[in-house]
């Protein structure tokens, strides 16, 4: 008997034995499931998983394919296959809803997983195709090497004629669609349990192929040092330093390893970001101690500027290994190392996606989408939410139509899951109900600053109105920021200020790239003197402090994240934030962006206010609040809501986009400004050369984070430069026709830019 070769996508291992890869794939899922003891009474149908899922490679079309002898076409596909092997042997082991549930996470265990009926469903006119298929493969198939492979690991054998009749048995009643309603238990519970065996199934089994060495993640970390750096910070006895510590002790007093669900609110400026990674960090020992499980800290932001600056304070106190402290998003550096071993660029990519870390810094599009997503790479890291601390920074960020969904997932993975949440904001908007808040007294600390004061002025304005009624306020002042709605009403500001104002002009939107955005806001922090002209990019968690504020109308929230980005340590008495309401011919900027009903809601607590001082913005915020959760709409909830309890998988995933893209012609531009932009377009190139796409992919991955950092995202129609499969790019010799060194990329008419 000839023993049945394993082939994975890196070929690193040719000769690898089909058993020795189970071998792996078992003994780390396994682990995954003890580590995180969640669902045990389910062991028995991971197992399956595990084992089961390449049994479908036995054929010989498949071990002809691997040996590079013949392709074969569909004959050589093993996933529904092993699927079909691992619902009989689940049918004879447990009972038919893990059958069918089974069947459906193998069969996608190399793709997205899909809504139940399309998996459970083949047409009419398609079945006698897909048996002939079968039949074939069964008649190859080493069914003597598969049963002692179940044998080995005291799994039901299977025969070849079982296995035939699973698969009429499935597909052949009711011309090809039998819906299994009666013998699947289908709700919201069953939904997440689903994607967690999935995640540990594809986790293991990509965990096998690309990987040589374990990381270990299972340790304490220092939260002495971190204690020692919030002290650090709290040494002035100026006011505000004196109530961080308090908030710091009052949050620390309120650890209780029973509540789950828990909120932040503290105005902004009170040490938010460092209070919750503090509590974190001590209900982390509390349940190590108490469960011997160590569990992952994800903390999470709207926005990848606040990522950043928020990483290197947390680098500086932790050691910069990638297994103790991570940081994940798109122009992240792909390098992982541990303390004994730096991982090649594919191992390191796969470990940085699966949040092989302590403490992981991300965005809450990856959070979310993992949460709701359907796709096997978002997927592959689902398990690592089970046992986590996850905390969501900002939360105010989050869709409103939304807010019902999110607290009824939250709820299921709290419960279930053991994970813990720790929503935070200035604004604490109405997402999960009730919860158990961590600062006993909230009013008391809203009403201890009163550092800025609203001025509103909200009549219709056009630009040339606009500048001219604010020209006088930036004269008076050092430090003045300016926040527009749109793209191009901010560029037109900067262009219009440049030509009448006699000071240091800084532009920063989505149109400049992210290299020079980095650079424009480190230097804002060390300037004494400057105009900031900004979109919402500086809006949340930019850490910069303004004597002045002039914003656009937006949101109740985002006018008040907007007002913590001046005198944030109360050096002013007072400090103005100006709000206008910009429009030009055809529409008010605010309306545009951000929809009638959040501008309508907001208007309707400002109405008759001339001022509003920053101690009563608390109430304000309560009010907001109040009057969306009472007229929002629920539809987007209840329609995912209603797919989750189906298990319609697919549609779920396609329903919930945290990011609303307003136009779907988006195309990412690499704008090729400068000697270093030419080389990494030039290695670019050569990478596109590379056959093998598993090697092109990794190559490109050791230039990613540079070359993105000359990325902006266009809404475009027409794109008249160089355009390949997926980015546009700007030459070096057409930059001054269509990239501005301050403004970025110039916007025609019938572009706008993708936030």
């Amino acid at each position: 008997m000839v023993k049945i070769l394993y082939s994975f996508r890196l070929k690193s291992h040719p000769d690898k034995l089909l058993s020795t890869h189970l071998d792996e794939v078992y003994s780390v899922g396994i682990e995954l499931f003890k580590e995180k003891s969640i669902f045990l009474e389910e062991s028995e149908f991971l197992k399956t998983l595990l084992i089961a899922h390449d049994l479908g490679k036995g054929t010989k079309y498949f071990q002809s394919y691997i040996s590079g002898r013949e392709s074969h076409g569909t004959l050589k596909n093993h996933g529904f296959l092993s699927a079909l092997i691992s619902y009989v042997i689940l049918y004879k082991k447990v009972d038919m809803d893990k059958a069918l549930k089974g069947f459906i996470l193998v069969k996608r265990h190399h793709g997205n997983i899909a809504n139940i009926v399309d998996e459970i469903s083949i047409k009419q006119i398609d079945l006698e195709y897909h048996e002939n298929i079968l039949k074939k493969q069964l008649e190859s198939l080493d069914i003597e090497e598969i049963n002692n492979i179940l044998n080995k690991y005291l799994e039901p054998i299977v025969k070849k004629e079982e296995i035939l009749n699973g698969f009429q048995y499935l597909f052949s009643d009711m011309e090809g669609r039998f819906f299994y309603e009666d013998e699947m238990n289908m709700d919201i519970d069953e939904y997440f349990k689903l994607k967690y065996f999935y995640s540990i199934l594809i986790y293991s089994d990509k965990f096998s192929a690309i990987l040589s060495k374990k990381t270990n993640t299972n340790y304490p970390l220092d939260s002495k040092s971190f204690s020692n750096y919030m002290n650090s910070l709290g040494k002035g006895g100026n006011e505000i330093n004196i109530n961080r510590k308090k908030a710091q002790k009052e949050v620390e007093n309120r650890l209780n390893v029973d509540e789950k669900l828990l909120t932040i609110t503290l105005p902004t400026g009170m040490g938010k970001t460092l209070n919750s990674l503090n509590f974190a960090l001590k209900l982390r020992e509390d349940l190590i101690n108490s469960t011997n499980i160590y569990y992952n800290i994800i903390y999470s932001f709207p926005f990848t500027s606040i990522i950043d600056q928020t990483y290197e304070i947390f680098e500086s106190i932790f050691d910069n290994n990638t297994s103790n402290l991570m940081k994940h998003h798109y122009l992240a550096k792909v390098e992982y190392k541990d303390e004994e071993n730096v991982f090649d660029v594919d191992e390191s990519q796969f470990l940085i996606e699966t949040w092989n870390s302590n403490i992981v810094v991300t965005t809450f599009v990856k959070v979310l989408e993992t949460i709701f997503s359907n796709r096997n790479r978002e997927l592959m890291k689902f398990h690592k939410m089970a046992r986590s601390i996850i905390i969501l920074d900002e939360v105010q960020n989050i869709p409103y139509k939304y807010w019902k969904i999110i607290k009824e997932s939250l709820r299921v993975l709290s419960e279930k899951f053991n994970t813990y949440f720790l929503l935070m904001t200035a604004t604490q908007p109405y997402i999960i109900g009730e919860s158990y808040e961590l600062v006993e007294n909230v009013d008391k600390y809203f009403t201890l600053f009163n550092r800025t004061r609203l001025i509103l002025d909200l009549e219709e304005i056009d630009i040339n109105g606009f500048i001219e009624k604010i020209i006088p306020i930036i004269n008076d002042n050092k430090k003045s920021m300016i926040v527009l709605n749109t793209v191009k009403s901010a560029q037109k500001v900067y262009k219009e200020l440049k030509d009448i104002v006699d000071k240091k002009i800084i532009f920063l939107s989505a149109s400049v790239i992210p290299k020079d955005r980095k650079t424009r806001i480190e230097y804002i922090k060390k300037s004494n003197e400057y105009i900031l002209v900004s979109t919402q990019v500086v809006e949340a968690g930019v850490d910069i402090d303004n004597d002045v504020v002039i914003r656009d109308l937006g949101p109740w929230d985002s006018i008040v994240q907007c007002a913590g980005r001046c005198n944030r340590n109360g050096k002013n008495e007072k400090a103005p934030v100006y709000i206008y309401k910009l429009k030009d011919d055809k529409s008010v900027f605010a309306n545009l962006i951000y929809g009638r009903f959040l501008i309508d809601k907001t208007e309707e607590i400002l109405r008759d206010k001339d001022e509003i001082e920053e101690k009563d913005y608390f109430k304000y915020s309560r009010k907001y609040f109040s009057l969306i959760e009472k007229d929002k709409s629920d539809d987007a909830s209840n329609q995912i809501l209603e797919d989750i309890d189906s298990l319609n998988f697919e549609y779920v995933n396609d329903q919930f986009n945290i990011i609303e893209k307003r136009n779907v012609n988006i195309i990412p531009i690499f704008i090729e400004k400068d000697k270093e932009a030419r080389g990494l377009w030039h290695k670019y190139e050569e990478n596109r050369q590379i056959k093998n796409k598993f090697e092109r992919q990794k190559e490109f991955l050791k230039i990613k984070d540079r070359f993105l950092s000359y990325v902006v995202n266009i809404d475009i129609k027409k794109f008249p430069f160089e355009l390949d499969k997926f980015y546009g790019k700007i030459p070096y010799e057409n930059i001054d026709m269509h990239y501005d060194e301050e403004l970025g990329y110039k916007i025609d008419d019938n572009e706008t830019l993708f936030f």
